[in-house]
């Protein structure tokens, strides 16, 4: 597991360097420490910390509160305050900056351990229970969405926008975005054997690059992919996840280019038969939670029911 990374922000140098010492004696990695409120946002902004160890009285224009609160308007790192002063108008100031522990010297380990702990944990937590009603507010909108067009098209769907985009489009981002993913790429089967698959649709993160230039999304097979021993999980409705290493050789080092680290994918049913796969591509290493796997189930049956019915309408 990798250790996690804490900034230090201490005008004191001999102080600072003993809790530097101390971190990395507990498993933790330090980002780095600034003297000052100034170098503490530039440090946060440009190592991106896991978690800020802050004192509160500093030397230069901005004490650690000023700083914590110019940091969180650019990062939602947790901070813990780190003081020898614990009078009431510092502890009214602090509050308002929501942070995740408040330890006065002199601290020992098990007082810092603790409070690292914590506050690393407590914040993993509200990740997970924002990330988890961005999920569900983007799956409220998709089914919105659908519903809308099918009543305002005269029960059609439009597979295109008027700029060539498909109809669902919107789904893919609400949800691509909601669950911080690298893209959303929808691929139809060529004929009935499930045997090739051709791209039909994507959306991607802000900057990354098309798949629609690359020669490999027409006529792949799916086995490409490591997906040839779980055609049939798929076809029963089952979510398959793989990563790069799973693709085949000839594919892999381009699709690595396209950030395809770990990828979830459904078969999507328009009209009660086989239209083809989704894949749900994360740029990172990392599982993906049941509750994710639930979202991308009910997200596959919105685009498949929207596809169906454009066709129909065809």
């Amino acid at each position: 597991m990798t250790p996690a990374r804490i900034l230090i922000v201490e005008d004191e140098r001999i102080v600072a360097e003993d809790l530097s010492i101390m971190l990395a004696s507990l498993g933790y990695e330090v980002a780095g420490i600034a003297g000052s409120g100034e170098d503490a946002i530039a440090l946060a902004e440009a190592e991106n910390p896991d978690l800020i160890l802050m004192d509160i009285m500093l030397s230069g224009k901005l004490d650690g509160i000023s700083a914590a609160d110019r940091i969180q308007t650019i990062r939602t790192t947790p901070v813990i305050y780190v003081t020898a002063y614990a009078d009431d108008v510092l502890l009214s100031r602090a509050k308002k900056t929501e942070p995740f522990g408040y330890i006065v010297k002199p601290f020992n380990e098990r007082e810092i351990r603790s409070n690292i702990e914590i506050a690393l944990y407590r914040h993993r937590l509200d990740r997970e229970i924002q990330r988890r009603d961005a999920i569900l507010l983007a799956l409220g909108s998709g089914i919105e969405w659908f519903l809308r067009q099918f009543a305002s098209h005269n029960h059609s769907v439009p597979h295109q926008t008027h700029t060539g985009e498909p109809g669902y489009l919107p789904i893919l981002e609400s949800l691509g975005n909601a669950m911080n993913l690298e893209r959303i790429a929808i691929f139809r089967y060529d004929g009935t054997d499930r045997a090739a698959i051709s791209l039909a649709g994507e959306w991607t993160f802000q900057g990354s690059a098309s798949l629609v230039h690359t020669p490999f999304v027409r006529k792949i097979t799916p086995a490409s992919f490591g997906l040839g021993p779980r055609v049939d999980d798929l076809a029963r409705g089952a979510a398959v996840t793989v990563g790069i290493g799973d693709f085949a050789p000839e594919i892999r080092s381009t699709f690595a280019g396209y950030r395809f680290t770990s990828v979830a994918v459904l078969e999507i049913e328009a009209l009660e038969m086989p239209y083809g796969l989704i894949f749900y591509v994360d740029g990172n290493d990392r599982t993906w939670p049941s509750e994710e796997i639930e979202a991308m189930h009910i997200a596959t049956n919105i685009i498949g029911s929207a596809i169906g019915l454009s066709e129909r309408e065809r």
